[in-house]
């Protein structure tokens, strides 16, 4: 992100920010990937990031701009929603001489498709600019990243432009720097902070960050930044597995904040699309290719790829779909108990829910295994040995039947956990 004013001030940003990364390239440090199915997805969404910044400073450096490099600025994000900002622009000298730009309006975005959440820095008459943000918990780093044009190959990267760390409080540097500027009155000068060099005033204060704030582990596998790795990998298959596995029956949310499931069992692999009530609207079955590299689902009538190793385009929300808190239930239980929807057949008989598996007790005492499974918003229920006469009902149906009224989510539900 610059510091430099309007007009001249952007051109010059993307002007360096291009041969910045045409010297990546030749170095053959930036990967060639395509942006349409290599989505940056920022990490968390709107609401998290709107809790994490509101009252705090962003403090940080132009990590890409030579003469940016280690020079402090910060942002105040107000919780009225005004963006203080202390920058520095260049002398004739080439020194940084820091000056209180001027007020903007901060809001966090959601509707950027390609990103997902995203804060909004504007003014009155001017179209917005956003900021893609990477927040890291356990460092408490706060990093923006922008698409740049490579001027020799005409093709656009991520790179990560500006680093630095989020604070509750102000360093004494900027409020010294830029006087005018008026922290809110719950946010203190730190007054170790008296460096206006990066490095230095990290050290003066190594606990200022805001580490490990409240919902930061909400998030996907890869969503670290494109521009941190260059366009490389971001994570790995098994870590998206092992993810996929433990959010199996949990809503997940997509970068636009639509729900799905993900349903995985008698080796069929099924994503449930949500609709903003909470509702099945589609049962899409991921399509894997030959070399586990791709995973296609049609959603909406059109091809969305996953290419493996990126960031994870679903992030968790905490909440249990329906469907599995009813199987919750039956497990929980301990008990076995009829299911008179299986019909005559299973008259007399009860079932004992394991985890994917049935233990049933029939007349006589007598016991027979089966299995259980969700498929297309169905239970399906079969014994063994009488695989032919599975049976399935709807979630909903079931729960009429054992007298449930499981929590619905939908788009407006908070995150949980």
């Amino acid at each position: 992100m610059t510091m430099l004013k309007q007009g001249t001030g952007r051109a010059l940003t993307l002007l360096l920010a291009g041969a910045v990364l045409a010297s990546c390239t030749a170095h053959g440090r930036v990967r060639d990937i395509d942006l349409q199915t290599h989505r940056n997805y920022t990490p968390y969404d709107k609401a998290f990031y709107e809790t994490l910044l509101s009252g705090r400073a962003w403090v940080f450096e132009g990590k890409d701009l030579r003469e940016r490099r280690n020079v402090v600025h910060g942002f105040v994000f107000t919780p009225e929603g005004k963006l203080l900002e202390c920058g520095a622009r260049i002398g004739s000298k080439g020194q940084p001489l820091w000056t209180p730009w001027r007020t903007a309006l901060w809001k966090v975005d959601d509707k950027f498709a390609a990103v997902g959440a995203v804060v909004t820095r504007g003014w009155e008459g001017e179209r917005p600019r956003f900021l893609a943000l990477f927040y890291d918990p356990a460092t408490g780093e706060l990093a923006n990243e922008i698409r740049v044009r490579n001027s020799t190959s005409n093709k656009r990267y991520w790179i990560r432009s500006t680093t630095g760390q989020l604070q509750d409080s102000w360093p004494r540097a900027l409020a010294d720097a830029c006087p005018s500027i008026k922290p809110p009155k719950t946010m203190e000068i730190n007054e170790r902070q008296t460096s206006l060099r990066m490095d230095e005033l990290r050290r003066q204060d190594p606990d200022a960050p805001v580490r490990n704030f409240p919902g930061s582990h909400m998030t996907a596998p890869g969503r670290t930044g494109l521009g941190a790795s260059r366009g490389a990998p971001t994570t790995t298959a098994e870590e998206v597995e092992a993810y996929l596995a433990a959010q199996e029956g949990n809503i997940l949310k997509s970068p636009q904040g639509n729900g799905f499931a993900y349903v995985k069992s008698e080796g069929r692999e099924e994503l449930w699309a949500l609709g903003a009530d909470g509702a099945e609207e589609e049962f899409v079955v991921p399509v894997r290719s030959s070399d586990g590299t791709r995973v296609t689902a049609k959603l909406g009538g059109r091809d969305v790829v996953y290419v493996v190793g990126y960031p994870f385009p679903f992030a968790p929300t905490g909440h249990r779909h329906p469907a599995w808190q009813l199987t919750d239930e039956l497990i929980g239980g301990g008990e076995p108990v009829p299911l008179p929807w299986l019909g005559k057949r299973y008259s007399g008989y009860r079932f004992l829910f394991h985890d994917k598996t049935l233990t049933i007790v029939g007349p006589g005492d007598r016991y027979l295994t089966g299995r259980w499974a969700w498929t297309k918003g169905r239970l399906e229920v079969s014994v063994d040995g009488d695989e032919g006469n599975a049976r399935s009902i709807a979630w909903g149906d079931l729960a009429r039947e054992l007298g449930v009224a499981p929590r619905v989510w939908t788009r407006s539900t908070p995150n949980r956990g």
